[in-house]
């Protein structure tokens, strides 16, 4: 479904399809999140794949129009090729983000994942097999003697983010 909808008349709707298998390969899926993710990653990949064809086409054609020019002579004019030359590039470097940005927010998702599937492994030997529980944790143990602070106020913000981390958004 998804390969007859990207790849355009010209393009191998196998190639795209195999490039989804590598993807669905490399990154295994947890959830919706993972799957949006990992579709953006694709979709940047294959249309960063389909910009780099059109710039190697295009500087080939400008090259030829103007013989004996160098590529920075072709790059530098004001022709109208030229602006569209450099317009892909930057759709080029728009990609590249995009799939950077996709994939820091899956390590960020599975490091997420793994740190809380940890905890619960690790709530869960406190509570049922403390003799198993990993050296220097401490169990979890929720008190019912003490109340719950209900004296904040509530938040209307996101927390700041932590110091050195950079907040990242996925949109």
């Amino acid at each position: 479904v998804d390969a007859a909808s990207i790849a355009l008349p010209g393009e191998d709707p196998a190639a795209y399809q195999a490039l989804v298998d590598a993807y669905d390969q490399t990154y295994p899926l947890h959830t919706v999140m993972h799957r949006f993710l990992i579709d953006s990653l694709i979709r940047a990949d294959w249309h960063k794949q389909r910009l780099q064809r059109l710039e190697a086409d295009l500087i080939r054609k400008l090259l030829d129009e103007t013989p004996g020019a160098t590529l920075i002579d072709v790059m530098l004019s004001d022709s109208p090729a030229a602006k569209l030359l450099a317009r892909i590039q930057r759709q080029l470097t728009a990609h590249e983000r995009a799939w950077f940005r996709a994939h820091r927010e899956i390590v960020r998702l599975a490091a997420s994942l793994a740190a809380d599937q940890q905890d619960g492994i690790d709530r869960y030997l406190g509570f049922a097999a403390p003799q198993h529980r990993p050296a220097g944790s401490t169990p979890h143990v929720e008190d019912p003697e003490e109340p719950e602070e209900s004296e904040s106020p509530e938040r209307t913000q996101s927390p700041a983010p932590e110091a050195g981390k950079p907040p990242y958004f996925v949109g």
